[in-house]
């Protein structure tokens, strides 16, 4: 594979594979509101319909881009993700189920201008939250 197909390649995987979110839809849906007004639940509340399982980490994203240094900016970063993706799905709540710090690896590749390539890799430490998405009567 020329080394043109190879970066297209990966210029590719990276901008369409790195945004951290994804839900399986478990109930009915609802219209799409603003996530600031989705609530963070430990419990269940009384009256409620789950409508997804939900899951979001502080992983470097090309679609709402920052970097989190701290803990409590990962947490605050996969929080957010959380809240925004529950908003699109219409739930006005989520209840956390997991949250986990995790160590990523991530590999570089470097073409010099001799055309040899050098790989190199570094860990990084990121927050991944898992919750339900509900909607609250």
């Amino acid at each position: 594979m020329s080394r043109l197909k190879l970066l297209l390649l990966l210029s590719l995987f990276v901008t369409k594979a790195c945004y951290p979110v994804s839900h399986i839809i478990i109930g009915d849906t609802q219209a799409p509101i603003d996530y600031t007004n989705v609530k963070i639940y430990y419990n269940y509340p009384e009256a409620y319909e789950k409508i997804a399982i939900i899951e979001a980490s502080s992983d470097l994203a090309f679609k709402d881009f920052s970097i989190e240094f701290t803990h409590q900016q990962k947490t605050n970063k996969a929080l957010e993700r959380l809240k925004k993706e529950a908003a699109s799905l219409g739930a006005n709540g989520i209840v956390i189920q997991n949250i986990a710090t995790n160590i990523k690896q991530h590999l570089s590749l470097n073409e010099n201008d001799k055309g040899e390539i050098s790989a190199s890799s570094r860990h990084e430490k990121q927050k991944e939250l898992n919750a339900i998405a509900i909607f609250v009567k």
